[in-house]
């Protein structure tokens, strides 16, 4: 990664809580096995055989277990549609999964045949333990995740007491429960900036930021069509060789080739998409602002702080929060009410989020001079990233 192309603090991240912890640098996600994530049910175990999602209880929805490499949830389930031949729709799950690991999570699928999905075959994508139920998995319909990290090309020698030391201290301190970079884009984390003008109803601003954003992250071929966008307004040909995995720039082109209002174009893509873009901008200040406070020593355990919506109210939090979140939403020229947004859809009524997060199960091993594994379990809505950064302690 270039040295000028620093992720951490494209997204607000900045400063640890455990100071007094020397980090063992190194990498992670050097392929995609070093990153597993199993997803804990309601069962509270997390999923390794798929017994864990419960028993065929009979119904018209079938639940069962994904395992994925290489795709991210809305990626794969995009891919399971097109086999199957059934709407997107159709298909529900507790949570979103990166592309750059190994997972493993609870779906639903409504009113398919079992022998169906016994008869998938793609690349990188299975399904397994098929149970009948009567209801659909939503979001938020999990515990956690169980997670399983190595971090290889470490930079100094690790050793027991440290392992004990940095464990109790997990447990004791917690970490800061940052939004990791999957939240904004792993590739490319720009999708806070399509919140931001989303919710300024800037939308030329919006289509041009998502085609004409380059980051060296992404391929050659890739970085050379945003740029090429950027210098000309040929839309026809950028749509042709966009690929199709990247259906929300070939919507996107598809809009301005037909020259149809920029509303119109980004009200064209998915909802989902759009909700996540919002969803991207309050993890942003929320980063921000738990920088902020970390940064000026204030006591964090026990702390919330507001994802803000139009029903955030000042009392929800310490004065010294509110008002630098206040001011965030000043400098973007926004305040709390514009997340009552036109589109229904896409409004937010805001939420509070803990500040610390505590690791639990947390074990660490040694698997080479360089490289060592890391397992922990993590609530709902945490990221693995942010313990990891804390015993690397470097942006990776």
């Amino acid at each position: 990664m270039p040295k000028e192309y620093f992720v951490e603090s494209i997204i607000g991240i900045h400063g640890y809580n455990i100071l007094d912890f020397k980090g063992t640098g190194g990498k992670i996600k050097q392929q995609n096995s070093d990153f597993v994530v199993r997803e804990i049910p309601p069962s509270g175990k997390p999923i390794f055989d798929g017994s864990e999602i419960g028993e065929d209880l009979g119904g018209l929805y079938i639940h069962c277990v994904l395992w994925k490499s290489g795709f991210d949830t809305f990626s794969a389930i995009k891919k399971l549609s097109s086999f199957l031949r059934i709407a997107e729709e159709d298909f529900g799950f507790a949570g979103l999964k990166d592309a750059a690991a190994e997972t493993y999570q609870r779906i639903s699928i409504w009113n398919i045949n079992i022998e169906a999905i016994k008869r998938i075959n793609l690349p990188n994508i299975k399904l397994y333990h098929p149970i009948r139920q009567k209801f659909a998995v939503k979001t938020g319909d999990l515990i956690g995740n169980y997670f399983k990290i190595k971090i290889k090309d470490i930079q100094r020698d690790w050793n027991k007491n440290e392992l004990d030391y940095i464990n109790n201290i997990f447990q004791l301190k917690g970490v800061l429960n940052f939004y990791g970079p999957q939240r904004f884009g792993s590739t490319r984390p720009i999708l806070h900036l399509i919140g931001k003008f989303l919710l300024q109803e800037n939308y030329s601003e919006a289509i041009d930021q998502y085609l004409g954003t380059t980051s060296p992250l992404e391929n050659e071929k890739i970085m050379k069509l945003r740029k090429k966008y950027r210098n000309t307004s040929l839309y026809r040909s950028l749509w042709y060789n966009f690929p199709n995995s990247y259906r929300i720039e070939k919507t996107l082109l598809k809009g301005l080739v037909s020259n149809r209002s920029s509303k119109s174009i980004v009200f064209s893509l998915p909802k989902e998409f759009l909700r996540l873009a919002i969803s991207a901008y309050q993890s942003y200040l929320f980063n921000r602002v738990l920088s902020f406070i970390n940064e000026a020593d204030i006591h964090l355990s026990s702390l919330k702080i507001p994802l803000p919506g139009y029903q955030s109210v000042r009392g929800q939090t310490t004065e010294e929060i509110w008002e630098r979140l206040t001011s965030l939403l000043d400098e973007d020229a926004l305040d709390y009410s514009s997340f009552y947004h036109e589109h229904v859809k896409l409004r937010s009524k805001g939420s509070l989020r803990n500040a610390l997060v505590h690791p639990t199960k947390f074990n660490c091993t040694q698997l080479g001079t360089k490289e060592i594994q890391v397992i922990f379990c993590l609530p709902k809505g945490s990221y693995g990233t942010t313990v990891i950064r804390e015993i690397i302690k470097t942006d990776f």
